[in-house]
């Protein structure tokens, strides 16, 4: 990693393609968590790279590289998401473990493709989910806002302690937790909302 880091410093394109790529699925997820679809996820990405290739021979190495993309990253996404003025329809459904590598795969989406699994442990779930509890969890997670989505993904989905989320926001480890519990507690009375409209219909 420090290698590629130096060489990329350098001015090695090769070198930053691979320590971007290394970091891409994370950053994905994030940006998709902020804009609320893949095609502004897409752009944000795009931009992302740019800047972080223009910037790349100012990294002084203070945080590791993977948390440095991303607060580039979701600075692009939070200036995407501004400068339209709302947040776009959240589809649940394109909730993707990595980024799309294709048209197709991006249109594609579908149950297979959502870590299901991730999400359920904030509910207390324990096997794997059906197709049922897919769209239970993807219409829980449409539900939360952006900044709910983006601290849960950072925990559960890319596994980055607190204290990484902290130096990814700029914002204390005490600030970040009390965040998780928020964002913890709104997934869960989605989520068991769903379950209450389906035992009503099923009335």
């Amino acid at each position: 990693m420090d290698d590629l880091i130096q060489r990329a410093r350098k001015g090695d394109s090769e070198a930053f393609v691979a320590l971007f790529e290394q970091s891409r699925p994370a950053l994905w997820r994030a940006a998709l968590a902020v804009l609320g679809n893949e095609c502004d996820a897409a752009d944000a990405l795009q931009e992302a790279a740019v800047k972080a290739w223009q910037a790349i021979p100012r990294f002084e190495g203070r945080s590791s590289v993977g948390t440095w993309f991303m607060r580039i990253a979701l600075r692009v996404s939070f200036d995407i998401r501004g400068k339209r003025g709302r947040e776009a329809p959240y589809a649940p459904e394109t909730f993707q473990v990595d980024a799309p590598s294709n048209r197709g795969d991006r249109e594609r989406g579908g149950v297979d493709a959502v870590p299901l699994d991730d999400f359920r442990v904030i509910v207390g779930g324990k096997h794997r989910a059906d197709q049922d509890e897919a769209m239970d969890v993807r219409r829980a997670i449409a539900r939360l806002s952006p900044d709910d989505r983006l601290v849960l993904t950072l925990f559960y989905l890319d596994d980055f302690p607190t204290q990484q989320i902290a130096a990814i926001l700029n914002a204390s480890e005490g600030a970040v937790r009390a965040r998780l519990t928020r964002a913890r507690a709104r997934f869960r009375d989605a989520y068991c909302g769903n379950d209450n409209q389906k035992a009503e219909a099923a009335r």
